[in-house]
C-alpha cells in the first residue's frame, strides 16, 4: 500500500525547509468550466528539424500519456475544464513548447471535480523531452511505442509523482534531490540514484529534478 503525505503538508515541509524560502499562498482557487478540449496538431516544420518537446502543467491533479508514430510533429489532445489551464503552442528555434499557464507564485489550489488530461503522440524527431510538474498529484504514463534513446527530464515541485513505463523496454530513471518516499511496484533495480526496469527493448534515459513529495517508479 502506498503512503502519501498531503500536498498541504508539502508545502509546509517544502516552505520549511530552506531559510530563505517565500512563499505566497494564493487565496482562493481557480473555478471550474465545462471540460474543453484543447487540439494539438502541429505539422514538422519545413527547412528545420525540431528535436527538443518541453509541456508544462499547471499545479493540478493531472495526467500525461505520451506514445510515439505520430504523422506530424505533436498530435493529440489536452482536456481541461479551468479556464485558465488552456494551452499555449509555441515553437522557438528547435524546441516546441506546449504549457499551461502557471500562477504568479507557482502554488495553487486545485478544485474538486478539476480535469487536466493530456493524451499526446510524438513525431519520431523529438528525441528530448522535459515536462514540468509544479505542484499536484501527476501520473505521467510512457507508451512502448515511443523511440529507442528517448531522453526525458521531468522537474517536479511539491508533488505526489507516479511514473509508469511499460515492460519490454529498459528505462533507466535518475533521480536527483530528496522525496519523502520512493516506491516502486513490478520489477526494479537499483544502483545508486539510478532505478531500472528491464534489461531488454528500446532503452529509454529518464532523469528527475525533485522538490518535496512522493515518487512511485511503474513498470507495467
Amino acid at each position: 500500500m502506498k503512503h502519501y503525505l498531503p500536498i498541504p503538508i508539502l508545502v509546509f515541509a517544502l516552505v520549511t525547509s530552506g531559510c530563505n524560502l517565500l512563499i505566497k499562498l494564493p487565496v482562493g482557487g481557480p473555478e471550474l468550466i465545462p471540460t474543453e478540449t484543447f487540439t494539438v496538431n502541429e505539422a514538422v516544420p519545413v527547412g528545420a528539424t525540431a528535436t527538443d518537446l518541453i509541456l508544462t502543467l499547471a499545479p493540478s491533479d493531472g495526467s500525461l500519456l505520451l506514445s510515439g508514430n505520430a504523422d506530424g510533429l505533436v498530435e493529440g489532445e489536452i482536456q481541461y475544464n479551468v479556464a485558465e489551464w488552456k494551452p499555449v503552442v509555441a515553437m522557438d528555434g528547435d524546441t516546441l513548447h506546449i504549457e499551461q499557464k502557471l500562477p504568479d507564485n507557482n502554488v495553487s489550489s486545485t478544485p474538486r471535480d478539476a480535469i487536466n488530461e493530456w493524451k499526446l503522440e510524438l513525431g519520431g524527431t523529438l528525441t528530448d523531452i522535459a515536462i514540468a510538474c509544479p505542484t499536484g498529484n501527476y501520473t505521467l504514463t510512457f507508451a512502448d511505442s515511443l523511440p529507442d534513446g528517448i531522453a526525458i527530464k521531468v522537474n517536479a515541485g511539491v508533488v505526489n509523482l507516479a511514473l509508469e513505463f511499460p515492460t519490454g523496454v529498459t528505462a533507466n530513471v535518475e533521480i536527483h534531490r530528496g522525496p519523502a518516499s520512493i516506491a516502486t511496484e513490478g520489477a526494479w533495480t537499483k544502483d545508486g540514484k539510478v532505478y531500472t526496469s528491464g534489461d531488454s527493448g528500446p532503452v529509454w534515459t529518464i532523469t528527475v529534478d525533485f522538490g518535496v513529495g512522493n515518487l512511485t517508479l511503474v513498470s507495467q
